[in-house]
């Protein structure tokens, strides 16, 4: 998964620092990210490069240090062109997409609090940690996690798996059971009323598999595993999804990348070991 980066560290202390030119650097367009054009391991820009007059500064993953370009203009750069932030599946080593998809999150949840919500007044970034603060009002917001659940809930030999309406959603193939945890309920209540939304079955014996960050959405992800109970009869909810089925063992689609917790509850499942 994204966050399993070997014997490197993910370092997301706020540091009040500039950056030097070799440090990498976040330019966004939109939900657009600055890419190489480099197919087999594309990189991001560096400060050398670039001509941006104001930085944030974001991480660093050991020794190696990531910025965010801020108020900049569209920037061509030569052998570099914008992609879809979900790009950032297939950039290995592992640690630099673990780096990608962090920076979206943050990306969005600065230009989502340039204003006070309290106040409306411009809000400026704390010096001593990571924080947007209000001089006026003295509200202060810290980077927001969005907790959901995704959750393999299996009858025996054969696994619940979905596939949301391809007119609004942009994940066209089949995934496992998700949603967001909502006010006054425990993560297993969310597995439950999730899988009784979306495919009108009720489940039993729901244990905690895994959980990792997911930047795209500004998620943190837990994961399940989950028991039919009672009847297989699947009431699918049509709207959000285009199709809700059984798959038994043998004909799951095993996902092609191992970076989400989706892929490895599958993968877990199609090799028999729950």
């Amino acid at each position: 998964m994204i966050q399993d980066i070997g014997n490197r560290h993910f370092y997301n202390q706020w540091e009040q620092t500039s950056p030097n030119p070799e440090d990498q650097i976040f330019v966004f367009q939109g939900r657009d990210i600055l890419l190489s054009e480099e197919e087999t391991l594309p990189t991001y820009a560096q400060l050398k490069d670039l001509d941006i007059p104001e930085y944030r500064y974001l991480f660093r993953v050991d020794n190696e240090r990531y910025f965010l370009a801020w108020n900049s203009e569209p920037v061509a750069l030569e052998g570099f062109h914008y992609q879809l932030g979900r790009s950032f599946r297939n950039i290995r080593p592992m640690d630099r997409s673990l780096a990608g998809f962090t920076a979206i999150h943050l990306n969005n949840w600065y230009r989502a609090n340039r204003f006070c919500g309290r106040c409306g007044k411009p809000m400026v970034h704390g010096t001593d940690e990571r924080k947007m603060v209000c001089p006026a009002c003295h509200n202060l917001v810290y980077p927001r996690l969005n907790p959901s659940i995704i959750v393999a809930v299996t009858d025996k030999d054969r696994l619940l798996m979905i596939r949301y309406n391809h007119l609004t959603h942009a994940v066209k193939h089949y995934v496992l059971v998700a949603g967001f945890v909502e006010i006054g309920e425990t993560l297993e209540e969310c597995v439950a009323r999730e899988v009784m939304e979306e495919a009108g079955i009720q489940v039993k014996n729901i244990r905690y598999f895994d959980s990792q960050p997911w930047g795209c959405d500004g998620n943190i992800i837990m994961g399940f595993t989950a028991e039919l109970d009672g009847d297989d009869h699947i009431s699918a909810d049509l709207v959000e999804l285009d199709d809700c089925r059984w798959f038994k063992r043998e004909e799951v689609p095993v996902p092609d990348d191992d970076v989400s917790v989706t892929s490895e509850l599958i993968h877990q499942f199609a090799a028999g070991r729950f």
